[in-house]
């Protein structure tokens, strides 16, 4: 016969593993980035929509996601014909206010998107963040996969309404494309004219854009203080993303954005004309819309210095014409919103 203690201890036991049993369905669920379906067929020239869906997340404010696809097999049908190049189509979980990137390319089989909400509640539960939509182009079997690349090295970065990271896991998908043809629905497309012959016309100020040739050893930084123009705005005009890296040969196109406070550094050769506001060292005297200036020093990054001024990550990296929030560079001046 057992010992009343024994008894005891087992009663306690027993509660224990209730209060566990009554608690575990109240412990958070992993954050999932999946692709929707998993898996699909459709025959060639047929169009099939793919979403990239998020379950389970808490308080999302910004996403950011690299895709990969076989460019041999699938091709991006554009979302939006008033803009250059394809898009893919905002699925609605979240309302943007800032776009850093919208953009597939056919040629190289990839699709970056990132987008973040403003001074907005942040998203709970499920959701869909893009819509895009595919052709098949010939036979073959084309995984849909998360694209790491430097600044988000699985592929997805997902962000809180106050810029802090949410961790997620990763499920990808792939269209297989069986060879039976269907007939081809006519699709609007942007049909490329002749590419033109690079000429040093246009000047940074006058609204015209110009066209400068990169040279060796030259980088986006040195050809923004050249102008004296963002050389983010020269990134997004040019559809160029990080690491941004440039080629001896590439015509890029200088857009009219100004660049303040330009920090101290190497200046390209001009080939069109146009005068650069002067290089002023340091932050300066505080821009007007501004409560304060930053200079950026070896081991900031932009949550660090969202966090010590006290505002939205978003809103100082739209303030600022940043598009990565994990590239800023030491002697970048920000203003502080």
């Amino acid at each position: 016969m057992w010992h009343k203690s024994v008894w005891i201890r087992l009663g306690v036991i027993a509660g224990l593993l209730g209060s566990l049993m009554l608690v575990a369905p109240a412990f958070a669920q992993a954050t999932i980035v999946r692709v929707d379906p998993a898996a699909t067929t459709i025959a060639q020239n047929q169009s099939v929509t793919v979403s990239i869906k998020i379950d389970n997340v808490t308080n999302l404010g910004g996403a950011e996601i690299h895709l990969a696809f076989n460019p041999n097999v699938l091709e991006v049908l554009d979302a939006d014909q008033a803009q250059a190049g394809a898009q893919i189509a905002n699925g609605g979980m979240l309302s943007p206010d800032f776009t850093a990137l919208n953009m597939a390319d056919n040629a190289l089989g990839t699709i970056d998107f990132d987008v973040a909400q403003i001074n907005k509640p942040g998203v709970n539960g499920n959701g869909t963040l893009v819509i895009i939509n595919f052709r098949g182009k010939a036979g073959g079997t084309s995984p849909i996969t998360f694209r790491g690349i430097q600044a988000a090295p699985t592929g997805v970065n997902l962000s809180d309404a106050g810029g802090l990271p949410i961790a997620s896991s990763l499920q990808s998908g792939s269209v297989t494309v069986t060879s039976q043809v269907t007939p081809a629905t006519p699709t609007p497309t942007n049909t490329p004219g002749p590419t033109p012959t690079p000429t040093p016309t246009g000047t940074p100020g006058s609204g015209t854009p110009g066209r400068h040739v990169v040279r060796a050893g030259e980088t986006l930084y040195c050809i923004g203080r050249a102008y004296g123009v963002s050389p983010w705005a020269i990134a997004t005009t040019n559809r160029l993303f990080s690491p941004y890296r440039l080629f001896v040969g590439q015509v890029l196109t200088i857009p009219n954005v100004p660049w303040t406070n330009i920090p101290a550094g190497p200046v390209c050769a001009r080939q069109f004309p146009g005068t650069p506001p002067p290089v002023t060292p340091g932050p300066g005297p505080t821009p007007p819309g501004c409560r304060a200036s930053h200079a950026v020093v070896r081991g900031d990054t932009l949550f660090g210095i969202a966090r010590r001024y006290g505002v939205n990550i978003y809103t100082l990296a739209a303030r600022n014409n940043i598009f990565n929030l994990n590239l800023i560079y030491v002697g970048q001046v920000l203003c502080i919103p």
